[in-house]
């Protein structure tokens, strides 16, 4: 009985031994594969960003004509964009003036003719 006992304790042994040699082996080859995958995303994740940069258009200077129509349009949308709001803004920020383009950068903007659509009530 005492050699049968010794007998499993060492097969018992032998067996978690095994058991984990095995599994040794298997979480090697798991961070093996964990390295590559990592490897192959910081890759990814730079041939990305050089596409982006490739990809972005160059920010453009714009004419100090162009910025004051950009300001006046600001300054328009905000204004129409307080009177959509059901909360009335202060009056200093309602009653701010315009700033108006001068009108020789207006009139140079070329604008192509267009033709003339109908309107849906039109169109029928």
């Amino acid at each position: 009985m005492f050699v049968t006992i010794c007998a499993n304790s060492l097969l018992l042994d032998m067996a978690s031994s095994q058991l984990l040699q095995r599994l040794l082996n298997q979480l090697h080859a798991l961070s093996e594969v964990n390295e590559t995958l990592t490897v192959r995303l910081l890759e990814l994740e730079e041939r990305v960003e050089l596409m982006n940069q490739k990809i972005a258009p160059a920010p453009l200077e714009m004419h100090e004509g162009d910025r004051i129509l950009l300001a006046a349009s600001d300054l328009r949308i905000e204004r129409i964009n307080g009177l959509l709001d059901p909360i009335q803004l202060p009056r200093e920020t309602a009653q701010e003036p315009i700033p108006e383009a001068p009108l020789e950068l207006i009139a140079d903007l070329n604008y192509e003719e267009e033709q003339e659509q109908l309107f849906m009530d039109e169109a029928a």
